[in-house]
């Protein structure tokens, strides 16, 4: 049986969430940070090197030699600028762009100012479809309902490395999710563990997934199918 209830953000998950907000809102100015700042190791690495050449070409061969070096320096600090800033331009971009809008659901979070507490009970083993970017789970929810979990193969979610260690197959599921984001930002499992139903069936294909997606109703991550756990089940099996 699965429950829900609002609870207040831990401290740890706010800070995050604030941490994120404070995000610049402009491309140029997070470019000028992360190209001026020296945030790349090459950059860093030369911001280090530069001086130090100045002052031993200044201790061995005088002001004026110095001075050359120091010109062809900052020539070579602006090429590399501009030929380092074109290259990584599109990346800078993109990481931007993810940035912003996690940003735009940190704020969202914060001033929702609660989380989504679940806990469920599995009265029966989970059933998992793995696929090439993660995995697909179903859990009995109760009521003729059925839980379902779009897992990424992605460290940050905590639930990929409970399912690659075998503990989602455990009775007990508590998570925390945010109320606009919808991240799942905590997840556990205890009790003893269920029987596996087996290995986890492949969708191989993005035609199968598309076609086991629209089985599902295109559900979203965390959401309840208003359908019993083996209909569903056996829905998907048959596309395989």
């Amino acid at each position: 049986m699965l429950t829900t209830a609002r609870v207040d953000l831990p401290a740890p998950i706010a800070a995050r969430l604030n941490q994120a907000a404070v995000f610049v809102d402009n491309v140029n100015d997070f470019a000028r940070e992360d190209l001026v700042g020296f945030k790349r190791p090459i950059a860093a690495v030369f911001a280090l090197v530069a001086p130090v050449t100045v002052a031993l070409v200044y201790n061995s061969a005088g002001f004026l030699a110095m001075t050359q070096t120091a010109s062809l320096v900052v020539v070579l600090t602006i090429a590399a600028t501009v030929y380092v800033g074109a290259s990584e331009w599109p990346r800078i971009v993109d990481e931007f762009q993810l940035r912003t809008d996690a940003k735009k659901k940190a704020i969202a979070d914060l001033r929702c100012g609660f989380g989504e507490s679940s806990f469920l009970s599995n009265g029966r083993s989970p059933r998992f479809f793995e696929y090439e970017f993660g995995v697909l789970v179903l859990a009995d929810a109760g009521d003729l309902k059925t839980l379902f979990f779009n897992i990424p193969s992605d460290e940050d979610d905590p639930r990929w490395s409970l399912y690659i260690n075998g503990e989602l197959n455990r009775r007990v599921w508590r998570w925390l999710r945010l109320p606009v984001s919808r991240e799942v930002v905590r997840f556990s499992t205890e009790g003893s563990k269920l029987a596996q139903i087996g290995e986890a069936p492949i969708i191989d294909s993005i035609e199968v997934w598309e076609a086991v997606n629209l089985a599902l109703g295109e559900p979203l991550d965390g959401a309840i199918v208003h359908r019993p756990l083996d209909e569903l089940a056996e829905a998907v099996e048959r596309l395989l």
